[in-house]
């Protein structure tokens, strides 16, 4: 084997060991080496994380590192949708009038930081998550609905179809 390649698996799960010792989730830290042995993206990520400082970036390196996991995830090719400009403020009002929803359920059953243990997503995720207008992964709703116990039913959207 390339020894470049070894050194690169090497230090990802050097990078993944310390992730494990300052309380990130097992699952989080698990998937995150597993695509970084893959895509060079999250690699550099983990690289990034390692040799922060600042805690604020730390928590944003994270977040950015579960939001490729979550991209690396996604099964086939999806198609993208054409959206007017014109909708956008709509989109993003139905977006947010739909995470607070799904936020009020969460605190109902424990909090960012319960639903964090049950799926695996560090906190600094769920929280830029629940705060973004950006358009909700299927792959996080699926996490989010299993971790709270709502079926698929209860928590599709027109984002999941």
């Amino acid at each position: 084997m390339n020894p470049k390649i070894l050194e690169h698996k090497g230090n990802v799960i050097e990078i993944g060991h310390k992730m494990n010792v300052e309380g990130l989730p097992e699952k989080f830290v698990n998937s995150a080496v597993k695509v970084a042995l893959d895509y060079e993206g999250v690699r550099d990520l983990m690289q990034l994380w390692d040799e922060e400082t600042d805690a604020n970036e730390k928590t944003e390196i994270i977040a950015d590192i579960q939001d490729m996991i979550d991209e690396c995830s996604q099964k086939g090719k999806v198609e993208g949708t054409y959206i007017r400009f014109d909708e956008l403020d709509k989109i993003a009002e139905d977006i947010h009038a739909f995470k607070d929803s799904l936020r009020m359920e969460v605190d109902k059953k424990g909090g960012i930081k319960k639903l964090s243990q049950l799926t695996g997503i560090p906190q600094p995720s769920l929280s830029r998550f629940f705060t973004s207008s950006s358009m909700p992964r299927r792959v996080t709703l699926l996490k989010i609905a299993r971790a709270l116990g709502l079926g698929q039913v209860q928590i599709a959207t027109q984002w999941t179809q």
